[in-house]
């Protein structure tokens, strides 16, 4: 009775090993069926790290090259995976039928088998040209590569934020890529989402097939049209390891680099008009899912006392685009300008984050005043409806201070007394003698009686074209944005050595230089409005493309993690492009 329990515990053990053990060892050859002369690939693999390998008797064929070794390790999720393989080239001897045995190897003090393998040899045949074989081979390699562009939404409404992601997929080694063509992404709003400077590969699947992966570039887009909109496709040429068809000293297959141009697909995004259905007065065009609310730092407090009044709308969606209320209060409280803050973070529901506006309110007099009531709406995207959130009436209770004059008190009257108007006659007179100076019809009386009139008008000429330059807003901002280019590209020639500050400096370069001479502000600064308002200017169509090729490739370098990028010719470009467009301004 016993023995029959320690056999069944020892079944039971048995049967728990097979049943949790997730070890594999097999055999796979990369053809059953080969001709006479032809070789053929046998791979023992394996998911552990394995010793002791002992390959079977290869009756019947000659050892071309092997034992390859390969070990691969991946971590994934902080878990870790290993995978080894011993690799074969055999050829055949004769014609017929064949059976490689099993190959053996201990895992965890456990020995493993792979399966019989039967192999079919036929006659020989032509062989093909080795240059032809070897460049099919480069090609399936080559073919193993693909840049995808992947929308999570493909008909969203207007304003909607969509995420737009670049995938490359691959199953060969890639030693790096570049930049050729860039989509612009006409009427949307863009927003970059910062990729790392190291790539973070990924597994996953395309076409049904396994596949590492990397993201290389990610934007957040927003419709500001209806219709059908087409997103061109991104173009980057891509170094990958190909066989060159030679072996090394050991017999292991050697690798060399080659370049192709891969291109995304195009695509489509329908966008639909928001309902008309329910749409509130004041709705600005806010889409997604929001918070708002108005939040004074105090409620009483004395007369020439400041305090802050927060108004604030937080959430997901076109979050940059959302219009903040303005509050309206009480003549007796003075509003300042706002101070404005923003925290905004891209994902896959658009931009999420809290943008807002802190009012410094000065209540003037004595009393109790009210801040009234704001609302703030927006379409909600999970309820496909309009919502409007609305703050209550805010009262502000001034407890000390001067009262609020009545309309008689502003008015009032003033009243002379007698006694400063009308004096009392002297009754005898005073007499001075009189004081002659030698001043009177003097060289220096004419000079300093006439010099006043002299310059007169030039104080008015002065005092006019003062006033004329502080009137000229658009023309102080341009000379202000032509000032600011100037510093960011001289920033951008001190940090060119380092990469993302060369980048941002060169951006904000060229944002400024447009701001300076399109007029425009960096809300208008679609691919799309720049090139036509370039044109509406008869600027020169190579100088466009020259000016939207060195915009792309700024934007290139900052938002993806690539190093393989040409500062010193970025930074000539620069100057070139805008030297060009500067003569063709004036």
């Amino acid at each position: 009775m016993k023995t029959l329990r320690n056999f069944i515990l020892f079944l039971c053990l048995i049967c728990s090993q097979i049943i949790w053990s997730q070890i594999t060892f097999q055999a796979n050859v990369s053809k059953e069926s080969i001709p006479l002369n032809d070789v053929i690939q046998i791979e023992f693999s394996m998911n552990g790290d394995g010793d002791n390998f002992q390959p079977p008797r290869f009756d019947g064929f000659v050892v071309v090259a092997g034992p390859g070794q390969s070990v691969s390790q991946t971590w994934i999720n902080g878990r870790r995976s290993m995978s080894k393989a011993f690799t074969y080239l055999l050829q055949p001897k004769n014609k017929g039928r064949f059976t490689i045995g099993a190959a053996s190897i201990v895992i965890e003090d456990q020995v493993y088998k792979t399966q019989p393998i039967t192999i079919t040899v036929t006659d020989a045949i032509n062989r093909p040209d080795p240059r032809q074989r070897i460049n099919e081979a480069q090609q399936n390699a080559l073919d193993r590569i693909h840049l995808v562009a992947e929308l999570s939404k493909n008909n969203p409404y207007l304003n909607e934020p969509i995420t737009l992601t670049y995938k490359l997929y691959f199953s060969v080694g890639i030693s790096g890529y570049r930049g050729k063509e860039f989509p612009t992404y006409d009427k949307f709003w863009t927003y970059s989402v910062e990729q790392p400077q190291q790539p973070q590969v990924k597994q996953g699947k395309y076409r049904g097939q396994d596949y590492h992966y990397v993201v290389i570039k990610q934007e957040v887009l927003m419709p500001q049209e209806t219709g059908q909109l087409i997103i061109k496709p991104l173009s980057l040429i891509i170094q990958a390891e190909v066989p060159t068809g030679r072996r090394d000293f050991f017999g292991y297959p050697e690798y060399g680099y080659m370049e192709q141009e891969y291109s995304t697909n195009k695509l489509a995004v329908n966008v639909r008009e928001l309902p008309e259905h329910g749409r509130p007065a004041d709705f600005n065009g806010g889409v997604g899912q929001y918070t708002f609310q108005a939040v004074p730092s105090k409620k009483e407090l004395k007369a020439g006392e400041p305090f802050t009044l927060t108004v604030s709308v937080a959430g997901k969606g076109n979050l940059n685009l959302a219009t903040i209320p303005t509050p309206i209060a009480h003549s007796a409280l003075e509003v300042y300008d706002p101070e404005y803050a923003e925290q905004l973070n891209p994902g896959v529901f658009g931009l999420q984050g809290k943008r807002t506006n802190k009012y410094t309110i000065i209540p003037q007099y004595k009393g109790t005043y009210a801040i009234e009531p704001m609302s703030f709406s927006y379409f909600d995207l999970e309820s496909k409806t309009y919502k409007t959130i609305q703050t209550d009436t805010i009262k502000i209770n001034v407890l000390d201070g001067p009262l609020l004059p009545t309309n008689k008190e502003t008015k009032g009257t003033d009243t002379i007394s007698n006694t400063e108007v009308f004096q009392k006659n002297a009754k005898k007179a005073t007499i001075i003698e009189a004081y002659s100076s030698k001043y009177w019809k003097s060289t220096l009386f004419y000079i300093l009686s006439i010099l006043p009139f002299l310059a007169m008008p030039l104080f008015v000429i002065f005092i006019n074209q003062k006033r004329k330059l502080a009137g000229d807003i658009t023309g102080n901002r341009l000379r202000q944005n032509n000032k600011l280019a100037r510093k960011y590209l001289s920033n951008a020639k001190k940090h060119i050595t380092d990469k993302t500050l060369f980048y941002e400096a060169l951006e904000k370069c060229l944002h400024n230089f447009l701001k300076a001479k399109l007029n425009i502000e960096t809300s208008e600064m679609s691919n799309e409005n720049i090139e036509e308002i370039l044109r509406q200017r008869n600027i020169a169509e190579d100088g466009i493309e020259s000016f939207m090729l060195l915009k792309n490739a700024c934007e290139w370098a900052r938002y993806t993690p690539t190093e393989q990028v040409e500062m010193n010719k970025d930074y000539e470009t620069a100057i070139q492009v805008i030297s060009q467009l500067e003569k063709q301004f004036k």
